[in-house]
């Protein structure tokens, strides 16, 4: 988002609560660039660059814009988010809310498999097996209370999203066994890694046209903490 006449820049959280101009309920696929929106929500911006605006409620479209209104700001998303080197693989972040507020943290990546063409218009592939999700150094750690939901944002949007949970007492191991599927829900373009719980060991798996990745992290409790 960008405030309108400031240029100032910043992301929100999507809610669940999207309106059109007339009040109808839409999802976040029908907000199209150049709109201009109503924000409403806790007020709350996190101390980040970009800021980052966690707590939106609400979303009403105010006017109906043409991609071409938003080009005056291009240059400036542009310094945020130069447009992605092809050869680069897509990165995870989770989200989630714990007692202590809202959380976002990047996933660790292990194996992949990645075709792209290059500059000269060659196709390359690249491949990197990987230990097992229980072997990785240095897992970040997501703290819960209890179990919950996790948002999954890729910075690509996937075709297909998988995840398999495994003992935290199985760290270190290299052969942790098939693991447990768990649920995975797609809706309006985000992912939500459903029932997540403490002391397990999560594997993500994001497939695209071009390849796939594996991604994974940790969840422990708060309680151990307090």
């Amino acid at each position: 988002m960008i405030g309108e006449g400031t240029g100032n820049v910043f992301t929100i959280t999507m809610p669940e609560n999207i309106q059109d101009k007339n009040g109808k309920k839409i999802s976040e696929k029908d907000l199209k660039r150049g709109d201009i929106v109503a924000i409403y929500g806790d007020g709350i911006m996190l101390a980040s660059y970009p800021g980052q605006y966690p707590g939106v409620t609400k979303i009403k479209v105010v006017k109906d814009g043409k991609a071409s209104d938003a080009d005056q700001y291009q240059d400036i998303l542009d310094e945020f988010w130069p447009k992605k080197d092809p050869a680069e693989r897509p990165y995870l972040n989770i989200e989630y809310t714990a007692s202590y507020g809202r959380v976002s943290a990047v996933a660790a990546c292990g194996g992949y498999s990645w075709s792209y063409a290059d500059e000269d218009g060659i196709e390359q592939n690249e491949t990197a097996d990987s230990l097992a999700v229980t072997q990785w150094k240095a897992l970040p750690v997501m703290n819960i209370d209890e179990t919950t939901d996790m948002n999954l944002y890729f910075d690509t949007e996937p075709e297909k999203v998988t995840a398999t949970a495994f003992s935290a007492e199985l760290s270190g191991e290299s052969d942790p066994g098939t693991g447990a599927e768990t649920d995975v829900e797609e809706k309006d373009g985000t992912y939500v890694l459903k029932d997540v719980q403490k002391d397990m060991i999560y594997l993500i798996r994001g497939e695209w046209g071009n390849g796939w990745v594996e991604f994974g992290f940790e969840v422990e409790s708060m309680g151990r903490y307090n």
